[in-house]
């Protein structure tokens, strides 16, 4: 009797979901779809397909792809940790894959090293299809002046992403919009070919754009001037950084430590600054990799203490008696910190911050010249 009431439920289950489809939801065709191809076929599409290449400026393309930290905006593990501007900081089991880094002793299994490529080799994917799209579109759909604006915006940002790539991995892999196989060699320089897409960069980008954030030919030429330091090629790169300056466009804030204020963005000392998104209901596009210093265990984040600034860089803002700085001999004492101080003022003449010692034994260094702009560097 029970294998019949069993077979009974399940033939009426059956029936239900048969009779409940007809003419149902599930039936219902379509009412359009957003795909890329529909994407390509406008400038309004294709500027989306490049405004999803700029999102990879951040670092991080998402949770799936890559951890943030190690591809962030500023290149803080890469740059500043590995280079001996800054300690890894925090305590030692958190994110200890920064460690090897800052001693030099990473291998091919560190996440770090898997963010940096996933997110920028996703960047140059973008890049492309966005180079793609605006070729494909016809003259009635684009002007040929934004045409060549938008071109000149994905190649600045394909050459960005190979240079970051280049920095950490030297050779690699140079992906363009026309390779039907992306598997080559790495056997190749890629500066020439990261020059080439900044010189047409160069030659396509507007000296202002009208939104914040567009690549512009100022941007492509420091970069250009960049890639020819790595050559060493001093000419060329002061050939770039002297246009840079001579355009007028960019000035040094007067206030230095605007720099480090929120409320100042796209300043005129700004050449490349990444946009951020924020209250978007997601994580993916609010500068992860760059949240460092909240106060230890407190703040809005309740974390951390990470990229704290080594005595190697306070070193390097001694000055002679004339204020430049000690290119040589800045490392052959350290300046001595003066921050045990419950209240302090900055002199009119600039300097170190001076006040009351908390602790009466210390005796921090009044007498060695600092670049005034230590204190908040720091």
């Amino acid at each position: 009797m029970k294998i019949y009431a069993r077979l009974f439920v399940i033939t009426l289950f059956l029936f239900l979901i048969v009779f409940s489809c007809k003419d149902s939801f599930l039936e219902t065709k379509p009412y359009g779809a957003l795909g890329e191809k529909s994407l390509t076929e406008s400038e309004s599409g294709a500027d989306a397909i490049l405004i999803s290449a700029y999102s990879n400026l951040d670092g991080f393309s998402g949770w799936d792809n890559s951890t943030p930290w190690g591809g962030a905006a500023s290149n803080w593990t890469f740059g500043s940790i590995a280079g001996g501007d800054a300690y890894k900081g925090s305590e030692a089991n958190d994110q200890p894959e920064i460690t090897p880094i800052e001693l030099h002793t990473l291998d091919a299994n560190n996440p770090y090293l898997e963010g940096k490529w996933r997110n920028y080799y996703d960047g140059i994917s973008r890049t492309n299809k966005a180079i793609n799209s605006f070729k494909g579109l016809t003259a009635a759909a684009i002007s040929e002046i934004n045409r060549s604006t938008r071109l000149g915006e994905a190649k600045f940002l394909r050459a960005f992403y190979h240079y970051e790539l280049f920095k950490v991995f030297k050779n690699v892999p140079y992906i363009t919009e026309d390779l039907l196989d992306v598997r080559i060699g790495n056997d190749k320089d890629v500066l020439p070919l990261i020059q080439a897409d900044l010189n047409e960069a160069v030659n396509s980008l507007p000296l202002t754009q009208p939104e914040p954030g567009r690549a512009t030919k100022g941007a492509a030429q420091a970069y250009l001037g960049l890639t020819y330091l790595w050559q060493k090629d001093y000419s060329n790169a002061k050939a770039q950084f002297d246009a840079v300056i001579g355009s007028g466009r960019y000035a040094l804030d007067d206030i230095f430590h605007e720099n480090f204020n929120a409320a100042f963005r796209n300043t005129s000392e700004s050449i490349l600054e990444v946009q951020q998104a924020v209250n978007v209901g997601t994580d993916d596009n609010s500068n992860n990799g760059d949240v460092l210093n909240f106060p230890y265990n407190g703040g809005p984040g309740g974390c951390c203490g990470f990229h704290q600034p080594s005595q190697n860089l306070v070193n390097a803002f001694k000055t002679d008696a004339g204020g430049l700085p000690l290119l040589d001999t800045y490392n052959n004492t350290d300046f001595k910190s003066d921050n045990l101080v419950s209240s302090f003022s900055l002199p009119a003449t600039g300097g170190h911050s001076v006040g009351e010692m908390i602790n009466d034994n210390y005796s921090p260094d009044f007498v060695t010249t600092v670049d005034p702009r230590l204190d908040y560097t720091v």
